[in-house]
């Protein structure tokens, strides 16, 4: 017992000792950042920062610059005063409006134009800084052709010339390719005014004009805190952690629920893994190999092992038919030539339901019957099925027998084929078989 122990305590020290120089290198290296007072706000922490800050404190891009009743933040060489921060909630941000831009001009353009989701990588993870929080924005097109017939462009008379004409959109998806004219092109954008991302707040106007629109570039926009997209630095562990996470918030007894569940967590393990680089990894192979085996036994099992099973009905059906129909040939002809046809349940009927059995044979059992009207005595032999005979044998019995008239052989008088079942219908024989005979005089010769 004092081996496991000593493992342990062993083990303890080991990671202790890993994880200790990290810890007194963080501290080491971890400036002190003091809160600080910026216009008319107090207790400004991270993300914002001075410039007299030192390095690692706050974001560079949000650096604020304070005067004793304004704050201000330049973003891509633009500055915007800053009207009101918000750091708590679901949604951190701050409202920013453009300072340099002459709001009170008769005739403003906004001059955002920082496409969404800007974002660097910082150790293996995507970081997002100053993205407007609203994901909808007004567009203003310039085209050198004047656009008519197109209700979503409204015109802005104040910028547009001889040659050139302004345009602004306004609405969900308004600066999207596919409302883009063939002779415009973008000249400057705006987010709109929201407090969230769907803008539940704050409706933005449909086809709104101009004029709408400089209202709402008076009021400004809000800018999120920076935030990171983790999902590339996740490793295959990470991953298999998440999807049976995932899988376990959800229980069906129904089998194709249950089935479309493992399709979609093991779609979200498959995104995982490409969003994460996990190329790094020396066994990021595994779960491909895992996956792709899974998925080959599933497709053997569902799919091509039922697929064999009907393609091997489908040739024996064929194949009896295939015999079927060349009996029914045969016996179209043979009926104009030779013996009768009876139907099966004639069979039945003559043979009284196979009551009177006279014995059994190496091809089949023979029953005594009565033919009506007339009282015709005739043996009747049920030819027992094989799966391996195509037919020839019972169509050689029928038109050979069937041919022959002769006093010393038994005359055929009928025969019955429906689908696999089949008998020939003799002349009855009222001595007993000729073998009695055969055997009887082997007898008394010795």
């Amino acid at each position: 017992m004092a081996m496991p122990t000593a493992l342990k305590a062993l083990t303890f020290l080991f990671v202790l000792a890993v994880l200790a120089p990290d810890q007194s290198e963080g501290q080491h290296h971890q400036p002190y950042c003091p809160s600080f007072s910026c216009g008319p706000f107090r207790n400004i922490s991270s993300p914002f920062r001075q410039a007299s800050d030192p390095p690692g404190c706050g974001y560079p891009s949000y650096e604020l610059v304070c005067s004793d009743t304004k704050a201000t933040i330049h973003i891509d060489n633009v500055t915007y005063h800053v009207s009101a921060i918000n750091d708590s909630g679901s949604y951190f941000w701050l409202w920013v409006v453009d300072a340099d831009m002459d709001l009170y001009s008769s005739c403003p353009l906004p001059r955002w134009n920082r496409p969404p989701y800007s974002f660097r990588v910082v150790n293996d993870e995507m970081e997002v800084e100053l993205d407007p929080l609203s994901r909808r924005q007004t567009c203003f097109l310039k085209c050198s052709r004047e656009v008519k017939d197109n209700g979503m462009y409204m015109p802005v008379a104040c910028l547009s010339s001889n040659d050139t004409y302004v345009y602004v959109l306004t609405g969900y998806g308004s600066c999207s390719m596919e409302y883009l004219e063939p002779s415009c092109g973008y000249l400057a954008m705006t987010p709109w005014p929201c407090h969230s991302p769907s803008c539940w707040d704050y409706e933005p106007l449909e086809n709104a004009s101009y004029v709408d629109v400089v209202k709402s570039m008076r009021i400004g926009f809000a800018v999120q805190f920076p935030f990171r997209y983790d999902r590339m630095s996740r490793s295959i562990k990470e991953c298999l952690i998440l999807q049976f996470r995932f899988l376990s918030r959800f229980y069906s007894e129904d089998a194709i629920s249950c089935v479309l569940q493992i399709i979609v967590v093991d779609g979200n393990f498959w995104r995982c893994l490409l969003d994460s680089r996990v190329g790094d990894d020396a066994l990021s192979v595994v779960p491909f190999v895992f996956l792709s085996v899974k998925w080959l036994a599933v497709l053997c099992r569902f799919v091509l092992a039922p697929l064999a099973v009907l393609i091997l009905l489908a040739h024996k059906y064929w194949k009896t038919r295939i015999t079927i129909d060349a009996v029914e040939k045969f016996l179209r002809m043979q009926q104009m030539l030779g013996p009768m046809r009876y139907a099966y349940t004639d069979i039945t009927t003559i043979t009284s339901h196979f009551r009177d059995k006279l014995g059994q044979g190496g091809y089949g059992s023979v029953f005594k019957g009565v033919i009506l009207p007339g009282k015709v005595h005739v043996a009747v032999k049920m030819l027992e099925g094989n799966p391996n005979c195509n037919g020839e044998d019972f169509i050689n019995e029928v038109s050979t027998i069937g041919r022959i008239h002769h006093v010393n052989v038994v005359r055929l008088m009928g025969f019955c084929s429906e689908e696999m079942r089949r008998a020939l219908v003799y002349e009855y024989m009222p001595q007993g078989s000729l073998d009695k005979y055969i055997f009887l005089a082997k007898k008394s010769f010795s």
